[in-house]
């Protein structure tokens, strides 16, 4: 019965690969419809191997195998849409849409990789710093790898996209595995939810960008963590396969990995009930020196970027960030008169809690809705990440304060060193991209597996104490999005109310002020008639 059912499964899977090759195929306009079927075919056929053998390693469910299989085809599927569609309903004096791209770094970066691959010099050239769309070069040489040995007769964007979408798919299978065993089935398959289906995760998938492999690669090594501490010793395998992908393509991020990696093992409960009885100190000391190796090799490697040339092995990480902070703070105080009118009222001390505020808040959720000059396909993308960022946002703050007051969660510690983490990578990319309604979302959503996770459990926190204050920082949310809203309307149509910035600021602190207040003083009160209550009885 098994192998009957494992013989109709390879079939469907034949199938699939054979009829979206060919519809690809079809699609990419290069002309050459055998060759393109047989490499769209070879990549997919990789591809669904790969996911089939994970699916079958982490046992997947019914449910979070639909899951995977709808991030896989949601990615792909918007990559084609959207490479068909910007030509047409882009911004037509915009050269990245006419091509079909919707990032000018996917642009840049791709083509050069296809004039790599037919160059027949070494792939190995992408890392010599000869290439502007790719600082560090491995988006750049695995790119070229695809279209020389799969393409070498025409440019197919779209087998970068089914690269990037069979990794989305195989992080879907590794984070609902690796959460299963902390909270359970539900909260293991929202967080998977969400991690498919989170806007601009989707985007990024969809396009040639290297956070289509650096995102689902983390959660790839999440998932070997919770193997190594299961006692199975292939978890370091995927560990290892993870940074493999991540350090040529972002080696800052694989530091951070390895750093994230290390907290939630150290703050594991059974690793704090180990150190408590003194049997795993050496493998914390080992670990640390691991990890400061990590940080020298990371550092050496961006020594090597031309703004960075002449800086210590530890001073290049504040180099790094003084220089795109002090870019992008020109780049906004340039291109927002809202910027320079609030910076010319508070001073200039206070320019990095602006650019940090502003970048948080990034992308305005009205703002691109309320422009009418935005073509109206770029108005749809950016209604859709700035909505999917504020519903995220929302719950990362109140999972931020949650686990602070959930005393008796076993996942506590570990929970509060992800909080920390996703913020202080939050306040990082709003101060690195604070002008920049792209860049500063991208980076951002590098971490998006520790995101998802706070949220999930947040989520199910609240659900299980039906705990008023997630509805109080909802309604927060709901004041500040509305005001600002009616702020965009009157900027862009006559007959709206348009508040200066500074007072309707003032309105915002005000509202959101009293809310949060009174839900103390709710809290409180509600508090002090339970104790009386208690006490008479």
């Amino acid at each position: 019965m098994n192998k009957i059912r494992i013989k109709k499964e390879f079939w469907m899977i034949c199938f699939a690969v054979l009829a979206v090759a060919a519809l690809l195929a079809f699609m990419d306009k290069s002309g050459h419809l055998l060759q393109g079927w047989i490499a769209y075919t070879i990549l997919l056929g990789i591809g669904a191997v790969s996911i089939y053998g994970v699916w079958r390693a982490v046992k997947a469910s019914q449910k979070v195998t639909m899951v995977a299989l709808i991030s896989f085809f949601l990615r792909l599927g918007i990559g084609v849409a959207l490479t068909l569609l910007l030509p047409i309903f882009g911004y037509q004096n915009n050269e990245e849409h006419q091509a079909g791209y919707v990032y000018t770094d996917a642009y840049i970066r791709d083509n050069q990789a296809w004039s790599l691959a037919v160059s027949g010099d070494s792939l190995t050239k992408a890392f010599s710093g000869q290439y502007t769309g790719d600082q560090y070069g491995g988006m750049l040489a695995m790119s070229a790898f695809l279209y020389r040995f799969l393409s070498p007769d025409a440019h197919r964007p779209f087998l970068i996209l089914i690269f990037g979408s069979t990794l989305s798919a195989l992080g879907v299978l590794c984070l609902w595995k690796a959460l299963h065993s902390w909270f359970g089935e539900k909260t293991a398959l929202l967080a998977a939810w969400l991690f498919a289906l989170y806007p601009e995760s989707v985007l990024l998938g969809s396009s040639q960008m290297r956070e289509a492999i650096v995102i689902p690669m983390t959660a790839i090594s999440f998932y070997g963590l919770s193997e190594v501490q299961a006692r199975n010793k292939f978890g370091w395998f995927w560990i290892i396969l993870s940074l493999i992908f991540i350090i040529p393509v972002q080696p800052l991020v694989s530091f951070i990995s390895l750093a994230v990696l290390l907290g939630i093992w150290l703050f594991d409960p059974i690793t704090l009930q180990a150190l408590k009885q003194r049997k795993t100190i050496l493998t914390v000391v080992l670990s640390a020196s691991l990890l400061l190796v990590a940080m020298l090799v990371v550092s050496s490697i961006l020594a090597k970027l031309p703004s960075l040339q002449g800086s210590g092995p530890l001073s290049v990480y504040l180099t790094w960030f003084q220089n795109n902070f002090t870019f992008q703070s020109y780049l906004l105080e340039r291109s927002s008169g809202i910027f320079q009118s609030v910076l010319e009222s508070v001073g200039e001390q206070w320019r990095w809690l602006i650019i940090l505020v502003y970048g948080i808040a990034q992308p305005v959720l009205p703002a691109i809705v309320g422009d009418p000059s935005a073509a109206w396909i770029m108005r749809f993308i950016g209604f859709l990440r700035a909505a999917g960022w504020y519903a995220l946002v929302l719950f990362l703050i109140y999972g931020a304060i949650g686990v602070i007051r959930s005393h008796t969660d076993t996942r506590r510690y570990q929970l509060i060193w992800i909080s920390i983490i996703n913020w202080a990578w939050i306040m990082v990319a709003a101060l690195n991209a604070g002008a920049d309604q792209w860049d500063n979302p991208r980076y951002r959503a590098i971490l998006l597996v520790w995101q998802v996770i706070l949220v999930a459990w947040a989520w199910e926190w609240a659900r299980l104490r039906r705990d008023a204050w997630l509805w109080r920082w909802l309604a927060v949310e709901v004041v500040f999005v509305g005001l600002f809203t009616e702020w965009y309307l009157g900027r862009y149509y006559p007959g709206f109310i348009h508040l200066d910035i500074k007072l309707m600021t003032l309105i915002i602190l005000i509202i959101c002020g009293m809310i949060l207040v009174g839900g103390v003083i709710w809290d409180h009160r509600h508090k002090i008639k339970s104790s009386s209550r208690d006490s008479s009885l």
